[in-house]
């Protein structure tokens, strides 16, 4: 596609998409910019989508360069104007990705293992969320909680009647 019909498509953007796109360029994830904007992630990738599928499902960090350059041409602010990086190689690389750095893709940015929002649910056993389980799984579990704090309470009223009966 060449550099006309990209900024021609641009051009006719909704308002929302190109918040979106904006945001995206900020190196957001889908799940930040809806935090940020308070709408559900998947509205924000339904936004991009439209906008790749426009661009013949362009990948999406091409979409973001093609976006940015499109916006500095038309005197257009994106917050940060250092955010992406320039086109990666077409060669390959074969060296070793170091443990401590978030792993880079070339057809995407940066994954981190967790956004910092979803570590609260870490008590529980992997793969394992409150939102994966049914109704009744919830149920079983407020039972179980309930049991368990009644087991507690008996058990600590009989350590205090022993206490007491040897004093």
């Amino acid at each position: 596609m060449d550099h006309g019909a990209i900024h021609s498509v641009f051009a006719s953007l909704t308002e929302k998409q190109e918040e979106a796109l904006r945001l995206a360029c900020q190196h957001l994830t889908s799940k930040q910019i809806a935090q940020e904007l308070g709408v559900a992630p998947v509205t924000i990738d339904k936004r991009i989508d439209a906008v790749r599928a426009k661009l013949g499902h362009m990948p999406r960090v091409e979409v973001l360069r093609h976006y940015r350059a499109w916006a500095e041409a038309y005197d257009r602010t994106i917050d940060d104007p250092t955010i992406l990086t320039p086109p990666l190689s077409s060669a390959a690389s074969t060296t070793a990705q170091p443990q401590e750095r978030p792993y880079v893709f070339e057809d995407s940015l940066a994954f981190d293992a967790r956004a910092p929002w979803d570590r609260s649910s870490d008590w529980l056993q992997p793969r394992i969320r409150p939102s994966d389980l049914g109704i009744s799984g919830k149920l079983l579990l407020i039972a179980l909680g309930a049991v368990a704090i009644m087991a507690v309470a008996v058990l600590s009223m009989a350590f205090a009647n022993a206490l007491a009966t040897m004093l």
